[in-house]
């Protein structure tokens, strides 16, 4: 039963942001709260295509219900096992909006990583320090995920636009898809492992990042982890992805740019190499 019904006019003049959703900032409890509309911005020939897609690569349904209901369980799992995600207010209902397609959640004006890591005015050294935290982290739940064999535990669409820091604590946002598969987890983690270190490069450029992914192999705790990364890109046990991706490289200019998944996993890989010998 809801505990409140909020009627907005006008709703428009509260969009924060339209981006495969429609973000609101809307006033909320003498404060602010971001109301999230999953349905609107593409047509249904889209999301069943997306659905589609989605099917054939082990991720969960694009319809806008399944998004917002995946987003909702995904919070609720990072949450119990102690990861930092938005409250949401799950008894607000907003009229004029399809039962079952939105969701409210805490306005948060947090720093993004991709803002924080990429201020070169920040001293070298809190980020890197800042970095290794978020490491050991990162590490905490991707060990999670493998053990428990679940893969809703794995940031699909994770990188450096979709973590915050809030006082002490990393935030994490965007659950609306998941990988599917408990027999896989092990390679999500591995998908996840390049979508960051991908975004970071980005960020912080080619001058900081053998920097940044020395940082992450001297202090992510688990190196067969960080080898399997460049695995399941050049050696997947599956015949099929192993040779889709041989032509991706091949075929396809981006799998060339600096920072692409392809590049980023040969990096990783050489400079796993180096820190073994130097090791040795």
């Amino acid at each position: 039963m809801a505990g409140e019904v909020l009627e907005i006019e006008n709703l428009d003049r509260f969009l924060l942001l339209k981006n495969g959703n429609y973000l609101y900032k809307i006033p909320f409890r003498n404060g602010y709260a971001v109301l999230k509309v999953y349905y609107g911005t593409r047509s249904m020939w889209r999301y069943i295509g997306g659905s589609v897609s989605n099917f054939f690569e082990g991720q969960t349904s694009f319809m806008p219900r399944a998004r917002m209901l995946n987003e909702q369980t995904c919070m609720k799992i990072w949450r119990e096992v102690g990861f930092r995600v938005f409250d949401t207010y799950d008894d607000v209902v907003v009229k004029g909006l399809p039962e079952g397609g939105y969701m409210l959640f805490e306005y948060l004006p947090a720093l993004k990583f991709k803002d924080y890591f990429g201020d070169a005015s920040a001293a070298l050294e809190d980020r890197l320090h800042t970095y290794r935290r978020f490491l050991k982290e990162w590490y905490r739940r991707h060990d999670l995920a493998i053990k428990r064999r679940e893969p809703r535990l794995v940031h699909e669409n994770g990188d450096m636009k979709h973590v915050m820091i809030v006082d002490d604590q990393f935030l994490f946002f965007d659950f609306e898809m998941t990988y599917r598969s408990r027999r896989r987890v092990k390679e999500f983690v591995a998908r996840e492992i390049l979508a960051y270190l991908k975004s970071l490069g980005k960020i912080v450029g080619p001058e900081l990042f053998p920097v940044f992914l020395k940082e992450t192999i001297d202090h992510y705790p688990d190196g067969e982890l960080l080898e399997n990364a460049h695995r399941i890109m050049f050696d997947h046990p599956n015949l099929m992805i192993r040779c889709a991706r041989a032509i991706d490289r091949r075929l396809y200019p981006r799998a060339a740019k600096p920072f692409s998944k392809h590049n980023v996993a040969q990096q990783l890989k050489k400079m796993l190499a180096g820190h073994t010998d130097h090791a040795a």
